[in-house]
């Protein structure tokens, strides 16, 4: 019996996956694999000025075996690489002295709970306008930049991808955490009379279906790959080149002496990340109100809830005029209109204020 179950375990310890050899070790910073020591017998005839020569890292599977870029140190009797990328989760990788495999390890997968998810994506409606201007994308961990152009896509139908829909922008327009990235559809193609829109054509086109989908081999900045794919489906209405108007809005106005909120509704879908921006209430001697904004369903409306009750006083809504639509029009002025259609002459003011009064 003792000889059997002496037999299972060695057979056991031999059949799992190490993820690394005895003589490299993996470091990891902030759950990034930003380094590798190296314990090598043949590592001691090298001398220090032809390690970069004769010692190299590179993708196991790569067909050129080119080497990561990265810098070696000597630290004791280990040789210390830092790739200048940190390496990434999921790829394995090879040790290679004087032209000689030397080992292998790999980079194994993030954990469930760090890899990183969207949580959100705006405008949230399923009808949208032909001339859409931005979208926005949010995660749940910090994503690697410059990549959106690699995974994130414009489809019109089923299968006809539309190249070169979204504005290339370097660097991307990240928050300061990398974890809110805004896309523009490019504007060159969505204002009309550009020789970009002349030349391909808009973008979005009018009465028809598409969706935005965003690849699961994005990874964060930690390395780890999406949880799961993405797909936004949505029709697309005519154009909407007329700018939102605050004196339509329909308010509706708390109780006295309540905590009850206000809520604004504002007739069509506006852009999300302003809306987060561009709003405050204040009494008539200009005291900011404290509370909350809460934003509805669809991008359609807003509320705000104080800290303290209302009073029996006359309030103010303030709106910023860079608040806009989901077409980029303003409050002050539209992105691609004509003043001689229904479009109001440009205006100036920054702020457009809404009084109000509490009710009894």
């Amino acid at each position: 019996m003792f000889s059997l179950t002496f037999f299972v375990l060695i057979s056991m310890v031999a059949c799992q996956k190490k993820e690394h050899d005895d003589h490299i070790t993996i470091h990891w910073k902030d759950k990034k694999a930003s380094s590798i020591s190296i314990f090598n017998q043949n590592l001691g005839s090298i001398s220090g000025d032809s390690i970069s020569d004769l010692v190299k890292i590179s993708l196991k599977n790569g067909e050129n075996k080119v080497a990561i870029l990265g810098n070696f140190s000597k630290q004791g009797d280990s040789l210390i690489f830092e790739p200048l990328v940190p390496f990434t989760r999921g790829l394995d990788y090879e040790l290679i002295i004087r032209n000689q495999s030397s080992g292998a390890f790999t980079i194994p997968d993030a954990a469930d709970k760090d890899a990183p998810e969207l949580t959100g994506f705006f405008p949230s409606g399923d009808t949208l306008p032909e001339n859409l201007l931005k979208v926005f994308l949010h995660f749940s961990h910090p994503m690697r930049e410059g990549q959106s152009g690699k995974f994130v896509a414009l489809v019109k139908g089923n299968s006809d991808t539309i190249q070169g829909a979204f504005l290339d922008l370097q660097p991307e327009l990240w928050n300061e955490n990398r974890t809110i990235l805004t896309l523009w559809l490019d504007p060159g193609r969505v204002k009309r009379d550009l020789q970009p829109n002349k030349k391909l054509g808009a973008p979005l086109q009018s009465n028809a279906s598409y969706h935005i989908t965003v690849s699961p081999e994005w990874q964060g900045s930690n390395g780890g790959k999406l949880k799961t794919a993405f797909k936004k489906t949505f029709l697309t209405t005519s154009r909407d080149s007329i700018s939102p108007a605050p004196a339509s809005w329909k308010i509706s106005f708390p109780k006295t002496d309540t905590k009850q909120p206000l809520n604004v509704d504002f007739l069509e879908s506006l852009d999300h990340s302003l809306l987060n921006e561009t709003f405050s209430v204040t009494t008539r001697k200009g005291e900011t109100l404290p509370g909350q904004w809460h934003i509805g369903p669809k991008e359609k409306s807003a509320q705000f809830k104080p800290n303290t009750p209302w009073k029996q006083e006359n309030y103010i809504l303030k709106v910023e005029t860079r608040l806009e639509d989901l077409a980029g029009n303003n409050v002050n002025r539209a992105f691609d209109g004509d003043v001689s259609k229904g479009n109001k002459s440009p205006s100036s003011a920054e702020i457009i204020t809404v009084p109000f009064n509490t009710v009894e």
